[in-house]
C-alpha cells in the first residue's frame, strides 16, 4: 500500500483552498485567517486500537494521550490551544471505560486550559479522534517550510522511549514489569510543550512535532524548506531507561539509536533556530522547564539529510508511517 504521505500528496493536497486559508494540507496544522489579525490553527488526529495502542491500554492513559497528540501539533505551530472536539467509537459503550477515559482527557485539558466544545459517540471498534483548535498571530506560525541554511537544530525532551515500549510490548524483547510500567506511563502521559512553543514562535520560524520518528519528520522539514540537514547522533537525548543494565544487555547502542531516530510517537518538538536567537530560546526553555538539546544544523539542499556518529557518515532508513 502507498505510504501515508504519498497518499496525502496524491489524493488530498493541492486542491483549491477556500478564501482565508493561509496554510492547508501538509503541515502540523491548518491556518485560517480571522478578523482581528488572528489565525485559527486546526488539527486532528485519530488513535485506533491495534495500530496506535495495544488492546487493554488503560483508558485514563488513552484519554490523556488522545488530547496530548493534538496539542503537540498546535505546539509545533506555535499556537495557543483553546478548544477541542471528540469523536469516539467503543464496542459496547462501557461506562467504567468511558469515565476513566474522560478523567485522563480532562486532567490534561485542565492543565492546559483547553475546553471540550462538542463531539460524537458511537458503537464500533475502539477508535478515538480529536480535533484541536488554537490561535496564533500572523507572522508567528512555525511552519515546516521555515528552516534556513545555517540554522541550528534542536529537540525537546528525549527520543526513543515510546519506541522501546512498543518493541517490548510486541514481544521483541523482555523487560522487567517495573520498567515496562514506567515506559508505559511515559508513552501515554506525554508532556505538553505548547506554552514554551507559543513563546518560542516569537523567534523561531520552523518546527514540527516528532510523531513519525526524528528522521521521518526532519525529512518533512527538509522537503518543505528545500534544505538539507546534518544530525550528530552522539548528541541525541536518549531517555535514562536506555542506560539501565537490563536495556543495555538486550539492545546495542546502535539499536537504541535506531529507536531514537525511527521509533516514532515521541511527540517532542524538533525546531530550527538562527544562532543569534539561541540564548533567548535557552532562557525560555529554562523558564518553562523544558529540556532542549542541539542535535545538528540546517545545510544546503544539495547535501541532503546526513547522519553522523563519531565523525562517520551513517546510512539513512525510512521513518515510521501510519499506512
Amino acid at each position: 500500500m502507498a505510504g501515508e504521505f504519498k497518499l496525502i500528496d496524491k489524493l488530498f493536497a493541492g486542491h483549491d483552498a477556500a478564501k482565508g486559508v493561509m496554510l492547508g494540507v501538509g503541515d502540523d496544522c491548518a491556518l485560517i485567517a480571522l478578523p482581528g489579525a488572528q489565525y485559527l490553527a486546526l488539527t486532528t488526529d485519530t488513535m485506533v486500537e491495534g495500530r496506535h495502542f495495544f488492546a487493554g491500554t488503560k483508558p485514563y492513559y488513552l484519554g490523556w494521550r488522545a488530547l496530548a497528540v493534538n496539542l503537540s501539533d498546535l505546539a509545533a505551530m506555535g499556537a495557543r490551544p483553546r478548544y477541542f472536539l471528540l469523536s469516539i467509537t467503543h464496542p459496547d459503550g462501557n461506562k467504567r471505560f468511558l469515565k476513566s477515559f474522560a478523567q485522563g482527557m480532562f486532567a490534561l485539558a485542565k492543565e492546559e486550559k483547553v475546553a471540550l466544545i462538542g463531539g460524537n459517540m458511537a458503537k464500533g471498534p475502539l477508535s478515538i479522534t480529536i480535533t484541536a483548535i488554537g490561535t496564533c498571530k500572523p507572522g508567528r506560525a512555525m511552519e515546516r517550510s521555515g528552516a534556513q541554511v545555517g540554522d541550528e537544530l534542536y529537540v525537546t525532551g528525549t527520543l526513543g522511549g515510546p519506541g522501546l515500549y512498543v518493541k517490548a510490548g510486541m514481544g521483541e524483547l523482555k523487560l522487567s514489569p517495573s520498567l515496562m510500567a514506567e515506559l508505559y506511563a511515559k508513552a501515554f502521559l506525554l508532556p505538553c510543550r505548547a506554552r514554551f512553543a507559543k513563546r518560542l514562535a516569537k523567534i523561531c520560524r520552523c518546527a514540527i512535532d516528532i510523531s513519525d520518528g526524528l528522521v521521518g519528520d526532519l525529512r518533512h522539514i527538509c522537503t518543505q524548506s528545500q534544505v538539507g540537514a546534518q544530525v550528530v547522533l552522539d548528541t541525541l537525548p536518549l531517555p535514562p531507561e536506555f542506560l539501565l543494565p537490563e536495556v543495555t544487555a538486550r539492545l546495542s547502542l546502535d539499536e537504541r539509536l535506531h529507536l531514537a531516530l525511527y521509533g516514532g510517537c515521541d511527540y517532542e518538538l524538533l525546531f530550527s533556530l538562527a544562532p543569534d536567537k539561541v540564548s533567548t530560546m535557552l532562557s525560555l526553555a529554562q523558564r518553562y522547564q523544558v529540556p532542549v538539546t542541539k542535535i545538528g544544523l540546517i545545510t544546503h539542499r544539495r547535501q541532503g539529510l546526513q547522519l553522523y556518529f563519531q565523525g562517520q557518515r551513517q546510512t539513512l532508513k525510512p521513518g515510521f508511517e501510519h499506512f
